[in-house]
């Protein structure tokens, strides 16, 4: 897959922006607060339809640009080749005016069609390596959780739906929940969303497993490509489950049946469903001992940089297309050693889009072999190689 153009509209600094990209790799470069973030978070909203570091949708429209007194509003749009032809990838984002405070739109064409953002996701495949990586390790479950269905529903359909439909379902019980405390039979009442429950999280948790079970091969590799010190890397599936990393796919209805007969009477106490996929987890190993409690801040940094890594050679294994790599400030914090490989990864990629603070933290030869844009105050201009040192 090979992004050729990026449009932006009033999405965060750039008030109008059309960006032509060329396959091999792009460095966009400039001082920070520049943009070059934001370039990848358009990247990375029109290849999942979410931000990666937005608490709200309305944080991506482009403030005091817009006409006072009217709706605010945001347009991302992509063009790319994938194995199947030519891919046009709109969005807008636009505040709706109510009553107290005004709600925010999502709106989205897919090859100039009105489309549902299920249909876009996974469109323009992208995979996306932040500094803030290192929170997958170290941060909440909810962070571990989204890293595997992102993936996952960038590259399957099915499981995307499955999710939307297992969240709906997770609602539904919680308001049912809520309303049996002190009410006679509760598990008769409970039963329909209890089946329910039960039929699509043992699929999500199969289908997680099944994935893991590769990712974890290619995330050894990649950590042993990127550690020198002999450690092995090994990523473990946490379900809420008890015991169901162990228990065969065709028990695992009976195992989740179990397990809410024996938390009813404290999920109706607490009126929230404590079981399923919505509540599990990874933990990661090296060389036997948790990570996430004792690995070191650079243990923690290449664990990140090697989930991604393998979510890479993942994707493009089950769909047969290279995602476009997206590396926000990747050479930070890593050594000379771990420094070399990436570039040399970067070189080997169809497609890269980096940014960095210090274009002087590239080997000129590399720099002679990209393209160098340089990002300031919302604005992209082409830098000459010739030029690169001293900016």
């Amino acid at each position: 897959m090979l992004l050729q153009r990026l449009k932006l509209r009033h999405f965060r600094t750039y008030r109008e922006l059309d960006l032509r990209l060329a396959p091999g790799i792009t460095l966009l470069h400039g001082p920070n607060a520049a943009g070059k973030t934001n370039v990848l978070e358009a990247l990375f909203c029109l290849g999942t339809t979410k931000s990666f570091r937005a608490r709200t949708d309305r944080e991506l429209i482009t403030w005091g640009e817009q006409e006072e007194g009217m709706p605010r509003f945001a347009r991302l749009e992509a063009d790319a080749t994938a194995n199947g032809g030519p891919v046009r990838v709109e969005m807008a984002i636009a505040e709706q005016p109510g009553a107290v405070e005004a709600s925010i739109r999502k709106q989205f064409k897919l090859n100039g069609k009105p489309s549902r953002a299920g249909d876009v996701v996974g469109a323009v495949k992208v995979v996306l390596f932040s500094p803030d990586d290192v929170s997958l390790i170290s941060g909440s479950p909810s962070g571990r959780r989204r890293y595997m269905d992102l993936m996952l529903c960038q590259i399957d359909h099915r499981y995307l739906r499955l999710m939307q439909e297992y969240g709906r379902i997770v609602t539904q019980r919680n308001s049912l929940l809520q309303r049996l405390r002190g009410k006679p039979d509760p598990a008769t009442l409970l039963e329909f969303w209890d089946e329910r429950l039960i039929a699509a999280g043992v699929e999500i948790i199969a289908t997680r497993r099944k994935m893991l079970g590769i990712l974890n091969d290619f995330a050894r590799e990649a950590y042993a490509d990127l550690s020198s010190l002999g450690e092995e890397l090994q990523i473990l599936y946490r379900p809420s489950l008890e015991d169901a990393e162990h228990v065969p796919e065709i028990r695992l209805a009976e195992t989740f049946r179990r397990r809410l007969e024996t938390l009813q009477t404290k999920e109706i106490y607490q009126g929230v469903t404590l079981v399923g996929p919505h509540r599990d987890d990874l933990s990661f190993e090296i060389n036997g001992v948790d990570a996430q409690s004792y690995g070191s801040r650079g243990q923690q940094r290449t664990i990140a940089l090697s989930l991604r890594l393998a979510e890479l050679r993942y994707m493009t294994n089950r769909t047969g297309e290279q995602p476009i790599l997206l590396l926000d400030e990747a050479l930070a914090e890593l050594d000379e050693g771990r420094r070399r490989l990436l570039l040399r990864l970067m070189e080997s990629h169809p497609q890269v889009i980096a940014t960095t603070s210090n274009i002087n933290g590239f080997p000129q030869e590399f720099r002679d072999r990209a393209t160098l844009l340089y990002v300031e105050e919302g604005t992209i201009g082409v830098t000459p190689p010739v030029r690169a040192r001293a900016v």
